[in-house]
């Protein structure tokens, strides 16, 4: 695989974990700042406010989504960068 095809490869999914994390940061922040309700349509219908502390690991949760890219990068384009040094040096 060349270099050119990691870093398409690692764009490609910075963007998807960018859509995924993104909802999971929004979704996070509604129910942290008070805006999550549950509600049941099973017999007798009953509602509640989810607790706004079950907002902070949705969120963590977003944030941890951009380990993935990072990864990703490290092996893929800037392990090519070494080898390709070490080639040269094994050249001469």
């Amino acid at each position: 695989m060349s270099k050119q095809t990691s870093i398409i490869i690692t764009i490609v999914v910075a963007v998807l974990t960018l859509c995924c994390s993104s909802c999971c940061c929004l979704f996070g922040g509604i129910t942290l700042f008070g805006g999550g309700e549950w509600s049941t349509a099973l017999g007798v219908p009953e509602t509640g406010q989810i607790e706004p502390l079950y907002g902070i690991p949705i969120i963590c949760m977003g944030i941890l989504l951009w380990v993935v890219p990072l990864l990703l990068w490290l092996f893929l384009v800037r392990g090519k960068e070494n080898a390709v040094a070490v080639e040269e040096d094994m050249a001469i």
